[in-house]
C-alpha cells in the first residue's frame, strides 16, 4: 500500500513507517520517546502483522534528515476498524526526535 507521505492538510510528515520495501499509510503516526504509535487498518495492519508474526520483511521507520531505523512490534491493541500498533525503535540509537 503505497502513500504519499503526507499527513493531514497536505503537511509533509517527518516519519515514513516501511515494511520490507513497502511504504505502509497509517492513519495517524505519533512520535513516543523510545518509537512511535502507529494507528492502522486494512491492508498496512495486515502487513505489520504478517511482518512481526513469522514473515520475513523489516518494519523501519524513515525518520526525515535520520535516515532508516529498525523497529521492533512491543504492542498490538486491536479495536473496532482500526488498530494502534506501538513500535520501539532496535538498537542502540533508538531515539527519534
Amino acid at each position: 500500500m503505497a502513500g504519499s507521505g503526507r499527513g493531514r492538510m497536505g503537511k509533509e510528515r517527518p516519519l515514513e513507517l516501511i515494511v520490507g520495501t513497502t511504504r505502509i499509510v497509517a492513519s495517524d503516526l505519533q512520535v513516543t520517546e523510545g518509537g512511535v504509535i502507529a494507528r492502522l487498518s486494512g491492508a498496512a495492519l495486515a502487513s505489520v502483522l504478517d511482518a512481526t508474526f513469522g514473515g520475513t520483511a523489516a518494519v523501519d521507520v524513515w525518520a526525515n534528515g535520520q535516515g532508516v531505523r529498525p523497529m521492533t512490534v512491543t504492542g498490538i491493541h486491536m479495536t473496532g476498524n482500526s488498530s494502534t500498533v506501538t513500535l520501539t525503535a532496535a538498537g542502540a540509537q533508538a531515539r527519534l526526535h
